[in-house]
């Protein structure tokens, strides 16, 4: 017996309803009902299998280049209107609230690539998992599943086509999709612990999902099949439902997507299924909820739905925060508002309109080409000067950021004979890089060479534990290279935070009992691993006849100024714990460091200490802005521009002392 595939059914709508609600529910981290809920975007690559295959196969009559132009127009005219609008606006947002900082330059990757498809790789090559803190404020991050699905269509239609004709004796022609989704599925069972990134974002871990969608159609679409099938419809939907909330439920990132993404392509499968063998057939109770105009509404306006809520959702978190009811309460109204706006006037009229572009091929080609060109040129300008959009006060960059800004103000230089030929090498991590501004300085006064070897996350000489052992490699790399390069009496200027972070503790209890919690994380073995790799090198660089200058602690702060300085972010509940902290409670903080430092200092003659707190806290309370309100730091821990400005007097001089009392007295 045939199956009527080629109809609508609403039910179908039903599924992607459930399936974009899980995924909201998900990111809605307040309410934590869904630990799972990332599985519903599963749901939609094997729903896309489905209903692509069913929309290929209405067209097998077609030539094959008639069929592969109409597939593609109507993917265009389906997907990119509203993406390209979503990403548009996201960028000028991100520019007018975001000021750039550290993970900038992987978020404006993300959203470039995002244009063309490509946003899934950008992810993978990157270190942070699509579950870590840093991609809550990717507002591009949710394009990933977009990507995966825009590489699929690139080899799908045309192999599907070449099993609609391939005659009953092409047994390579029709076992390729089964053959495919199977290796896929062995890629992934390989990746998801080998290479875990690649395994989440990319396609080869993820065809088999959309391949079981293509190929439940390809069993569904067969003459023959049993009406019995039609009596089990209601309990395949009922069985299919309940896997697919066990997925929601329980399924483990780590594992992810093999084991836990077959449970919920399972569901998915049994779902669909259930609702296309239910026919024309009185619907089951259950088929009768998904039909209803309120999941078929919320079915229909899925697309958009998944794109904006991820955006929306990035921009509250940055400026407003979601522990406020009030903002609880407007997120899904602000959601719905906007998706409806995109379903009706961006989505509605680019797929049914009647113009000339969209009823040529060709035309909708290169016209979405050349849209797509221009907004992705727009936002690549966007990127690369967000400060011309700014409405923060961070668009100051010279006062806010350590960047090599040539300095405004007259130099003054120093000419001494004790300066020729010296040069200051920089190593550690990103605070090594919020001293750009003071090295610039220290350069143009000194008249000295200044080569910097920073490297995010990567802290050197740290004195509160091991340095990281995945640095080892380039640390390596770089010391050989200093030592290559550097002659006796040159400084080596080792720059890292040196105490725990203070961010994202609960302060409710105030400054002493987070400061003793703190504290209590530099257990002996930590202290003593953090006192063995600060002398193993500075054995080696002492060996060396170099100099060695090391930064003691400076202040850091509970809250950071970049994110809660701006009338749009102070009521962020981030923001809450302030830019303050009690001199003697850092005191106390710094006072394992400091007694390493001394004990450091006494045993290797080398080993200068140069302590910038007495500049960047002179009263007993110490502020993350100076007494003129300026910012004296960009983040809670890094400095400002002006933060360096103000510390490369002291700094200057502490160089010219060291190089001065090297200099022998000549009679």
């Amino acid at each position: 017996m045939s199956r009527p595939v080629c109809i609508y059914r609403p039910a179908i709508d039903g599924l992607r309803a459930i399936a974009v609600l899980s995924v909201i529910l998900f990111h809605l981290d307040f309410f934590e009902w869904l630990p799972g809920g990332f599985s519903g975007v599963d749901m939609f690559f094997v729903i896309s299998g489905y209903v692509i295959s069913q929309s290929l196969w209405e067209r097998r009559e077609l030539t094959f280049g008639r069929y592969l132009a109409n597939f593609y127009q109507r993917r265009l005219l389906r997907i990119m209107p509203a993406l390209l609008v979503v990403l548009s606006i996201s960028s000028v947002l991100s520019a007018m609230l975001m000021p750039p900082f550290w993970l900038s330059d992987l978020f404006n990757s993300t959203g470039l690539a995002a244009f063309f498809g490509l946003s899934n790789f950008v992810l993978a090559w990157n270190t942070d998992t699509y579950f870590s803190p840093s991609a809550e404020l990717n507002p591009y991050l949710h394009t990933w599943s977009l990507g995966v699905e825009e590489q699929f269509y690139l080899i799908f239609p045309a192999l599907f086509f070449i099993g609609l004709r391939a005659g009953p004796r092409a047994v390579l022609a029709r076992a390729w999709l089964p053959l495919a989704a199977l290796v896929s599925v062995l890629i992934a069972a390989y990746q998801v612990n080998a290479q875990p990134l690649s395994a989440f974002y990319l396609l080869p871990g993820r065809f088999w999902e959309l391949a079981a969608g293509a190929m439940l159609f390809q069993g569904l679409n067969t003459p023959g099949l049993s009406p019995r099938w039609q009596r089990l419809a209601p309990s395949m939907l009922a069985m299919g439902l309940a896997l697919v909330i066990t997925g929601f439920l329980f399924a483990d990132p780590r594992q992810f997507p093999f084991p836990w993404a077959l449970v919920t392509v399972a569901g998915s499968l049994l779902m669909i299924a259930g609702i296309v063998q239910q026919g024309d057939t009185p619907p089951s109770p259950l088929q009768r909820v998904l039909q209803t105009p309120l999941f078929t509404y919320i079915g229909r306006l899925s697309y958009s739905l998944y794109l904006w809520h991820w955006p929306v959702l990035v921009f509250l978190r940055w400026t407003t925060g979601l522990e406020l009811l009030a903002v609880q309460l407007l997120y899904p109204c602000l959601v719905l508002a906007l998706a409806a706006a995109s379903y009706h006037w961006i989505e509605t009229p680019a797929r049914n309109g009647r113009s000339v572009v969209q009823r040529n091929a060709w035309l909708t080609l290169a016209t979405t080409v050349l849209v797509t060109g221009l907004l992705w040129r727009g936002a690549v300008w966007v990127s690369n000067d967000p400060a011309a959009l700014s409405i923060s006060q961070t668009r100051d960059t010279y006062t806010w950021y350590a960047y090599r800004h040539y300095p405004q103000e007259d130099i003054e230089t120093f000419d001494a004979p004790y300066l020729a030929g010296r040069q200051l090498f920089v190593m550690g991590d990103s605070h090594t890089a919020a001293y750009r501004t003071l090295l610039n300085l220290v350069s143009l006064k000194l008249g000295i060479k200044v080569l910097d070897y920073e490297q995010g996350g990567c802290a050197v000489a740290s004195l509160i534990g091991p340095d990281p052992q995945h640095c080892a490699a380039s640390r390596e790399a770089q010391l050989e290279e200093i030592e290559a390069r550097a002659k006796p009496g040159d400084i080596v200027f080792l720059a890292s935070l040196r105490v725990p972070e203070l961010t994202g503790r609960e302060w409710r209890e105030g400054e002493q009992p987070m400061v003793d919690e703190a504290l209590g994380e530099l257990t002996d073995v930590r202290m003593e691993a953090a006192r063995i790799a600060a002398e193993t090198l500075l054995k080696r660089l002492q060996a060396a006849r170099l100099t060695v200058l090391i930064d003691a602690p400076k202040p850091l702060f509970k809250a950071a100024p970049n994110r809660c300085s701006d009338w749009f972010n102070r009521i962020n509940p981030v923001c809450a714990p302030g830019m303050t902290l009690q001199r003697d409670q850092f005191e106390r903080l710094r006072a394992p460091q400091m007694q390493l430092l001394q004990r450091l200092s006494t045993e290797y003659p080398a080993l200068h200490v140069w302590d910038p707190l007495p500049l960047l806290c002179p009263d007993a309370t110490c502020s993350a802005y100076d007494q003129n309100a300026k910012p004296l730091y960009f983040d809670s821990n890094h400095l400002s521009g002006h933060g360096n400005r103000v510390l490369e007097p002291d700094f200057t001089q502490t160089l010219l002392r060291i190089w001065k009392a090297a200099t022998p007295i000549t009679g």
